[in-house]
């Protein structure tokens, strides 16, 4: 306490007294003189206070130091945090800190909003899409319309739109059987030569349907017994199996005739009876 009545000394002029240290005398009271010195200074330091908040402090204090004003008055430095008395208080901090915590709740909510929305679009977006395609593979089954598709060979994949052999292809996930011709076996063929026959056929077969719009005809049968769809392949009147009998690479099947209300007949190829 002794060293806050020294400043008060020397601000009052006492040199003298302000050296003094212990002593049998009790220390003189501070004068009107001090008193109104320190009303002096505590009005210039209120009227300075606008422009001391205006100061960029962080040009002015060294690395690491930051000075919370005018949002939070105190100091926080590396080593901790110092709270200035007189500054906001702590329920100004609290309020603000709820205020955060509410606006942070408002944008997750927001954006769960519309992560949902945006699912529900996706969803509606691929029922509609399933439809679409559905609708699609039906009227294509149905002969009313040509369709086009890009065919690969089918491998070990989920089978969508690729070749199996020489007749039998998959289109949107289903699996045809083309009606009129019967071509070499690629799975278990009977001998290398089949095998190599079989495999011209596919890629005979693929290059015709790649090559441009084509109609799948109905026939008398919707299925086969393997629940395959059995259908005529042409492309403008023409059928895409007869130009793989003319290239030596199928035989003829119920001798390409087979629509509705036409019967087929038994023709053996290889070792198989197609019925």
């Amino acid at each position: 306490m002794e060293y806050v009545f020294d400043f008060m000394r020397l601000l009052s002029g006492d040199r003298a007294g302000a050296t003094r240290r212990g002593g049998s005398g009790r220390t003189a009271a501070p004068g009107v003189l001090l008193q109104l010195r320190l009303v002096f200074y505590g009005v210039l330091i209120g009227l300075m206070m606008p422009v001391i908040r205006q100061i960029d402090w962080s040009a002015l204090v060294p690395p690491g130091l930051k000075i919370e004003w005018p949002t939070g008055f105190g100091i926080a430095w590396p080593a901790g945090h110092l709270r200035v008395p007189g500054g906001w208080s702590k329920a100004a901090d609290a309020a603000a800190a709820g205020a955060k915590a509410d606006a942070s709740s408002a944008a997750a909510a927001a954006a769960g909003a519309a992560t949902t929305a945006t699912g529900a679009l996706a969803t509606a977006a691929g029922v509609a899409s399933a439809a679409s395609t559905a609708a699609a593979l039906a009227s294509a089954l149905s002969g009313s319309k040509p369709v086009s598709t890009r065919f690969t060979i089918c491998g070990h994949a989920k089978r969508i739109d690729c070749m199996v052999d020489g007749d039998t292809f998959w289109m949107a996930g289903t699996k045809i059987r083309i009606a009129d011709i019967d071509t070499p076996e690629t799975h278990l063929p009977r001998c290398a030569r089949e095998a190599r026959l079989g495999q011209a056929a596919t890629v005979k077969m693929q290059a015709l349907l790649n090559a441009g719009p084509f109609t799948l005809v109905p026939i008398k049968r919707d299925v086969d017994r393997y629940g395959r769809k059995l259908r005529l392949v042409e492309r403008d009147g023409k059928s895409l199996g007869a130009e793989l009998v003319r290239h030596g690479l199928a035989r003829q099947y119920g001798g390409g005739s087979a629509r509705p209300g036409v019967g087929g007949r038994e023709v053996a190829f290889g070792r198989r009876v197609l019925a």
